[in-house]
């Protein structure tokens, strides 16, 4: 075999192996896309069949909504779910998923809703220290934080108290976990404490949510 028939040869060997190996790779490319699409379904499935149980407790009648956009002058304190007034959605429908509240109905068409979260700086929450029974109100500030405001200075609350909505002002149910307690500070004056408080939900990161239905006792 002359330099050039091996050459070729060779040439032609590289190139068959450089053909299986894309197509290997196209292989291989394609099994782990199927393979994330599966375990995204088996995740999806499992957080609604737990939605499911849940209802099935009864301990709240709820309709189960999925998150399909964020405003985008509110990145992180507002969401866009895929129910409206046509499934029974209401303006100042409480909204939690299993972690804890995520807020309420602001805005309403036929078939979406915009919720707005309890970390936004328009957010409101009458709520209750677990521990220590103690009142206070909780506003958003953004970045996913709360803060509890107007504690009675003499209140012994602690890190990691954990924060409840009291069922006062008719929009939310008692009892709805909040979040925690991550720190302690008295104002200036010395007449309250103030608290940041981090939700239990993960509100950067909702996918599902549970719209809770009007007419709980509050």
């Amino acid at each position: 075999m002359n330099k050039i028939s091996l050459v070729l040869s060779n040439s032609s060997d590289v190139l068959g192996s450089f053909s299986k190996y894309k197509k290997t790779k196209k292989e291989l490319e394609f099994l782990q896309f199927k393979q994330t699409q599966l375990e995204e379904m088996r995740l999806e499935n499992e957080r609604l069949r737990n939605m499911l149980e849940l209802k099935e407790k009864k301990e709240h009648d709820f309709v189960i909504a999925q998150v399909i956009g964020k405003e985008p002058t509110n990145w992180l304190n507002s969401i866009i779910i895929n129910k409206g007034h046509s499934q029974g959605i209401m303006i100042n429908q409480p909204v939690m998923t299993f972690a804890g509240l995520v807020g309420k109905v602001i805005e309403l068409s036929s078939a979406e809703a915009k919720v707005l979260l309890i970390s936004d700086v328009n957010s409101r929450v009458i709520v209750l220290v677990q521990r220590t029974r103690d009142e206070g109100i909780l506003e958003g500030i953004g970045r996913g934080l709360c803060r509890l405001k107007y504690l009675p200075v003499e209140s012994n609350v602690k890190l990691g108290d954990i924060v409840i909505s009291a069922g006062v002002g008719g929009v939310y149910p008692k009892g709805l976990l909040i979040g925690k307690i991550e720190s302690i500070k008295i104002e200036r004056g010395g007449i309250y404490k103030n608290c940041i408080v981090k939700p239990s939900a993960s509100l950067s990161g909702l996918e599902e949510i549970l719209c809770l239905k009007s007419g709980l006792e509050q």
